[in-house]
């Protein structure tokens, strides 16, 4: 059992929408698929240094100083060092110091983007906790349907994952690393259904015990750098790099192409994988370094969007 060990407070940049950051309507997770949240409270796990912790998350402060109250819990007690790293990991991932004022100055002047930063009004994209997760979520993601890609995320955490109880929940936290690197390429592709994945998934494993930057390491280096970093990992290209990377991108794939190029040239593509590097273009000429931020919002609006356009762009 993880109990107690660890009380912060951290301020936010208003506005800050501590809700629609960590429960975001098109029901993206922060740190496991998990996660509970409950009347206005979060609670998740998180590998950080390594070791795991249960995480219970509010919000707190009012609209012009918003804070988020985080409680971590842990099964061994936690020195100052620990308690440090760990809070400045997860003010990070929360996104709490990014300002969206020139985000939503550009936005308002966007007639796809205007309605839908009022509707997620003070949402954050967020960063990962941690890089494994992130890197299992894009092999995942690779050639394969959302349905598919969850039966493979739930089986990794079903068949290798670990379970942590605390604060009267129990809550399924991915596999670490050293779990996947010591697992053979058979039992992965068996037990979670992941096909030529597991090779790539298990090279990602091993590279990461033998050392590599991690997510807060990566939140440092300047955003071509951290993709350069990460596309060296065994089948990790552009379109993995940019869901991993914390800095701007657009990573488009065959479903999420439809969606923009209905939006930006109203129609559906032929084919909507050759039409993606027009759309990254139009994206990045439309948008600039916010077209990531662009990217989520969109995604998470996507009932409202199509009421106001009057097209479906959930079907997708």
């Amino acid at each position: 059992m993880f109990t107690e060990k660890h009380h912060a407070e951290f301020n936010a940049i208003p506005p800050y929408s501590f809700e629609l950051t960590v429960h975001k309507p098109a029901g993206w997770s922060w740190s496991t698929p998990n996660e509970i949240f409950e009347n206005g409270v979060l609670w998740t796990t998180a590998r950080l240094n390594s070791c795991l912790y249960g995480l219970r998350l509010r919000a707190g402060g009012n609209s012009r100083k918003p804070t988020v109250i985080c409680t971590f819990f842990s099964r061994t007690p936690m020195h100052t060092q620990e308690k440090e790293s760990v809070t400045s990991t997860v003010k990070r991932a929360l996104g709490l110091e990014e300002d969206l004022s020139e985000f939503y100055a550009m936005a308002k002047k966007d007639n796809i983007l205007r309605q839908t930063v009022e509707d997620l009004f003070g949402m954050r994209t967020l960063d990962w906790p941690d890089l494994f997760p992130a890197l299992i979520l894009a092999v995942t993601l690779q050639m394969a349907s959302m349905k598919r890609s969850n039966q493979m995320m739930d089986l990794l955490i079903e068949n290798f994952g670990e379970k942590v109880s605390f604060d009267g929940k129990t809550i399924a936290h991915w596999p670490s690393p050293k779990r996947i690197a010591e697992a053979t390429v058979k039992d992965l592709a068996d037990k979670a259904k992941l096909g030529y994945r597991a090779k790539n998934l298990n090279s990602i494993a091993k590279t990461l015990c033998e050392g590599f930057p991690s997510a807060d390491n990566l939140s440092r280096m300047e955003s071509d750098e951290a993709k350069k970093q990460l596309m060296t990992l065994r089948g990790i290209g552009i379109y993995s790099a940019e869901i991993v990377n914390p800095g701007p991108g657009f990573p488009l794939d065959v479903w999420s192409a439809k969606i923009f190029s209905i939006l930006f040239l109203a129609k559906e593509p032929d084919s909507p994988r050759d039409a993606i590097p027009e759309l990254k273009r139009i994206a990045e000429e439309r948008w600039g370094k916010w077209r990531g931020d662009a990217f989520v919002y969109v995604l998470n609006d996507l009932p409202r969007i199509s009421k106001r356009i009057g097209f479906d762009l959930t079907r997708f």
